[in-house]
C-alpha cells in the first residue's frame, strides 16, 4: 500500500476553503489525499444573502445552517473530515462585534492555539494551508486563524508544548493562500476590453494588501479540471453565495483566471525547488 499523504486547511468561516481553497481540495481527493477542513468560528454574525431565508426566522439557526453548508461543501470537493472548533464570528473588522465576549478575535492566542494542535496531532497532516498575516482581506477572525494555525505549526512538533494534546507531530510545509497582483491586472485589462465592471470593485493592486507580490507567490495549483465541483461547493454555501456572486456572473474567459489557485510557500522542513506546481514536492510521506 501506497504512503497515505494528508493535507489540514485551517478556516475562519464556512465558504472560506470553497472560494480560497475549494480546488486544491477537490484535487487532493482525485489524487487519494485525505484532506481535513478545520472551520474556526461559528459564522453567526454572516449577511444572509438568500433571499429565500428571512433574517427573523434565519438568524437564530445560521450557525446550525453554516455548518451543514459547509458539510454539503466538503462532500462535493471530497474532504475526508471537517472539524468545528465553535468559536464566536467577530464580524468584519472595526464593528462592536469585534468585543464581544465569545468573539475569536478576542480569544487568547495560546488557547486557540492548543486547540489547533490537538487538531495536528490527530490528523497528522503533512502540508497545511490557511491565510497570510493579513488574514488575505483584514478580517479579523481571518488574522486570529493565521496566527494560531502559524504557532500551533510550530507548538506540534515540540512535547514540551501542550503535552496533554496528543502526539508531537512534525508539519513539513505551512502554506498562505494568494492572488498575485499580476493576475488583478490581467483582470481589470479583460474586464475593461468587455465593458463590465472589476468583481468586487476596481482597486489599485500596488496599494491593495489582498494581492501578492508575484514574487511572493512560489507554488500555482492547475484547477481547471476541478472548477466546475469548486463552483458547485461555493454555491452549497447559499446563504452566502448566489449564482449572482462576483466571482460567479463573470464571462467564462474572465472565470478562467481563477482556475489556477496560487499559494505561498511559507515554512518548509524539505529543500524546496521554486517555483512548484504541487503543495506535496518534496513532501515525504512517511
Amino acid at each position: 500500500m501506497a504512503p497515505e499523504l494528508r493535507l489540514m486547511t485551517v478556516h475562519a468561516h464556512a465558504d472560506d476553503e470553497s472560494i480560497t481553497m475549494g480546488g486544491l481540495l477537490a484535487k487532493c481527493a482525485d489524487r487519494g489525499i485525505k484532506t481535513c477542513n478545520v472551520c474556526c468560528t461559528d459564522g453567526k454574525l454572516a449577511t444572509i444573502f438568500d433571499p429565500s431565508m428571512p433574517e427573523e426566522t434565519t438568524r437564530p439557526r445560521l450557525v446550525e445552517i453554516r455548518q451543514q453548508e459547509l458539510r454539503e461543501a466538503c462532500k462535493i470537493l471530497g474532504v475526508s473530515e471537517v472539524e468545528f472548533l465553535g468559536y464566536g464570528d467577530s464580524g468584519m473588522a472595526g464593528a462592536e462585534t469585534n468585543d464581544l465576549p465569545d468573539a475569536f478575535w478576542k480569544v487568547p492566542v495560546h488557547e486557540a492555539t492548543g486547540r489547533v494542535v490537538e487538531q495536528i496531532r490527530r490528523f497528522r497532516p503533512h502540508v497545511v494551508a490557511t491565510y497570510d498575516a493579513n488574514g488575505g482581506y483584514g478580517h479579523p477572525d481571518h488574522i486570529q486563524t493565521h496566527r494560531v494555525t502559524l504557532l500551533a505549526v510550530e507548538a506540534a512538533q515540540l512535547p514540551s508544548m501542550f503535552p496533554d494534546s496528543g502526539t508531537p507531530w512534525r508539519v513539513q510545509k505551512l502554506y498562505y493562500t494568494a492572488f498575485p497582483k499580476s493576475q488583478w491586472r490581467r483582470m481589470k485589462e479583460m474586464t475593461t476590453a468587455a465593458g463590465i465592471d472589476m468583481p468586487f470593485g476596481d482597486f489599485d493592486p500596488e496599494q491593495a494588501e489582498f494581492l501578492a507580490p508575484d514574487e511572493w507567490v512560489t507554488t500555482a495549483i492547475d484547477c481547471s479540471a476541478e472548477a466546475a465541483r469548486k463552483r458547485e461547493a461555493m454555491l452549497a454555501h447559499h446563504s452566502q453565495i448566489q449564482p449572482d456572486w462576483p466571482l460567479l456572473k463573470v464571462p467564462d474567459e474572465i472565470a478562467g483566471l481563477f482556475a489556477t489557485e496560487y499559494y505561498i510557500l511559507a515554512l518548509s522542513r524539505k529543500p524546496a525547488v521554486l517555483p512548484e506546481d504541487d503543495v506535496f514536492a518534496g513532501v515525504d510521506a512517511g
